[in-house]
């Protein structure tokens, strides 16, 4: 029973600090208008891309053609060139829901640091009796949290959404593959803890929240190679190479999450954050 109650309690505190957390950051303007609109970007740009295409000739009009050997192999030559076309695009916009669980977290999560720095909250906060795992668990969870459940409910009303401007059930199965589900459902979260750890470490050496949005985005750029390669015709993004990419983000965040503990140490904090 005593264990239960402790365990009860650790977790009151933790969910007491991420309701902290948001309290503070969604104060900023910025942090809202990304949080609330890059889903809507993300979601809408594939959506009216997809649809604008019904017209014959629109996507081929920009001679945005896939690689020949993608549409030589099944299903891809079950389609017609210009549905061909249109869902090689479609494949592109995909891997944007990749940077929502980059960005969101990021940008939570420096600006929760930054803030405690500015208002110099952070000293009284360790006074009270936290301990400093839980602290990690809560900006970590607060960070994480919105970046995984803003991308899941943005993928669902993209699939709930594709059925309209794509009649064609086997482009919708190209779309919607396994590989977009592991996407979102695997990579998806292994990328929110990879940005939230890049976005505590790196904000805890700089005192402006832009500085430190700004050099965590960097972890954006492998998300663009992917798309560029695949336009490229260098790969496509299937399920084993979605596999891939998941066990190599997962050892990627076991190393950051290392990182982050060390650095949250708190004798670190009270010394080096000032």
């Amino acid at each position: 029973m005593i264990v239960h109650r402790q365990g009860d309690e650790h977790v009151n505190k933790i969910f007491v600090l991420i309701e902290k957390e948001w309290a503070d950051v969604f104060r900023y303007r910025s942090v809202l208008i990304q949080v609330l609109g890059l889903p809507l970007i993300i979601v809408g740009l594939p959506v009216v891309a997809l649809a604008a295409g019904i017209t014959p000739g629109f996507i081929s009009g920009f001679g945005y053609d896939p690689p020949p050997a993608l549409v030589a192999q099944p299903p891809y030559n079950a389609l017609t060139a210009h549905d061909a076309q249109r869902t090689f695009m479609g494949q592109q916009f995909n891997l944007l829901f990749l940077i929502v669980p980059l960005a969101i977290p990021m940008t939570i999560a420096t600006y929760s640091i930054v803030g405690e720095k500015r208002e110099r909250s952070l000293e009284p906060l360790l006074a009270t009796p936290i301990s400093t795992a839980q602290l990690l668990a809560a900006k970590s969870l607060a960070a994480a949290g919105p970046g995984v459940l803003e991308t899941w409910l943005s993928a669902l009303v993209y699939a709930l959404a594709l059925p309209v401007v794509l009649p064609n059930p086997l482009m919708r199965a190209i779309l919607l593959s396994p590989s977009f589900f592991v996407t979102v459902g695997l990579i998806a979260p292994l990328l929110t803890i990879l940005a939230t750890t890049v976005g505590l470490s790196v904000s805890s050496r700089v005192d402006d929240p832009r500085v430190a949005e700004q050099l965590g985005m960097i972890v954006i750029v492998p998300v663009l190679a992917l798309m560029v390669g695949q336009i490229a015709g260098l790969f496509v993004f299937d399920l084993q190479l979605a596999l891939v990419v998941a066990g190599g983000l997962a050892v990627v965040d076991l190393v950051l999450l290392q990182v982050a503990v060390r650095l949250f140490k708190r004798e670190t904090i009270l010394t080096r954050w000032k």
